[in-house]
């Protein structure tokens, strides 16, 4: 690590005090002092505005290996002189001798408040598909009532009390939930990785919470009604087959911790859907049933997210009802967490 460290400040200290970049044009050979390995190019040519030379010295070839002398003008920007590097005011001493925990520090000498000393890593190289496996979203869900005044009962059995209204199927939001598990998702390259195709399939499932004592029926007719019954719980589990496309934008690919957006469509399919009731009287009750809902979901999706802190939300483009059955027309909507790569 030590020697990373001092390898990577000199070539930065090159780079910085260089006043135009230069290129070496021979092939290079390597010096060593002590334990460390420089690169040194000797009788270099320049390039056209020859600002840094190198000087090697004229002695033996073991000695000319321990004197190299970099320079900008008439300004000495490196001066390597056996085990000692000098970089402007900073001595890096080079000692296998040292006690090696004291730091990377123990081998520098010099003016620390007038030298700064970085190290910068090459950009890493970014895949034009990337691929991220089991991504999970936890959330609140709901949806919005805009069901027509004159259209807002189903049917009734004789177990209830008049007709259900839409506004008598109200939840609890605190309990209202949304849990998605992303089997996989794919993020296409479309322009130089600032903006991205991202694609993938998983499992949408909502837990709708009734407020009021609300029963569904899997009879012919799908009945819904007043129940005479109080539950501790009572919900409608539906749970979606879906395929989610976005167009996705970050603002820096190649630093994770950067601002990016998406948004776009998504697909579901009906693959199950139950109610699920608990009360004294009854016990824990589970009922599998269609209840007149649709099929087929079309919802508006995005995400947010800056680092490791990433926001969703679908909000549906079709009714949770069936509406050549149900007079009802309900669009669910969520709003969560993500917990993903990307």
């Amino acid at each position: 690590m030590k020697r990373i460290t001092v390898v990577a400040s000199i070539l930065l200290a090159i780079h910085v005090n260089a006043q135009t970049d230069s290129a070496l044009t021979k092939k290079a050979d390597t010096i060593k002092i002590g334990n460390m390995l420089i690169v040194n190019n000797q009788g270099a040519s320049l390039d056209a505005n020859k600002n840094i030379t190198i000087n090697v010295g004229s002695k033996s070839q073991k000695e000319r290996s321990k004197a190299v002398k970099i320079m900008s003008g008439s300004d000495t920007l490196i001066d390597v002189n056996g085990d000692t590097v000098k970089i402007g005011r900073l001595n890096i001493i080079n000692n296998p001798q040292g006690n090696a925990s004291k730091g990377w520090e123990s081998l520098l000498e010099g003016d620390f408040k007038k030298t700064n000393i970085s190290i910068n890593h090459s950009p890493k190289k970014l895949k034009n598909i990337s691929t991220n496996w089991w991504i999970f979203d936890l959330g609140f869900a709901n949806y919005v009532d805009n069901t027509a005044p004159r259209y807002s009962a189903l049917p009734y059995t004789s177990m209830g009390s008049g007709y259900v209204t839409s506004s008598d199927l109200k939840l609890k939001n605190e309990k209202s939930s949304n849990v998605n598990i992303w089997i996989v998702q794919q993020k296409a390259n479309l322009y130089q990785h600032y903006w991205n195709l991202k694609y993938g399939i998983g499992i949408e499932m909502y837990n709708f919470r009734f407020i009021r004592p609300i029963s569904f029926s899997n009879t012919p007719g799908n009945y819904v009604y007043f129940d005479n019954v109080n539950f501790s719980k009572d919900k409608l589990f539906v749970e979606y087959l879906t395929v989610p496309v976005q167009l996705n934008y970050q603002s820096n690919p190649y630093n994770n911790k950067s601002f990016y957006a998406s948004f776009g469509l998504s697909a579901g399919y009906l693959v199950q859907s139950h109610t699920k009731q608990i009360s004294e009287e009854r016990g824990k009750r589970k009922l599998n049933g269609n209840f007149n809902l649709n099929n087929v979901k079309m919802a508006t999706i995005g995400e947010l997210g800056i680092g490791s802190l990433r926001l969703y939300g679908s909000y549906s483009l079709t009714n949770l009802f069936d509406k050549n059955l149900t007079n009802f027309d309900m669009a669910p909507f969520a709003i969560g967490v993500r917990f993903s790569k990307f």
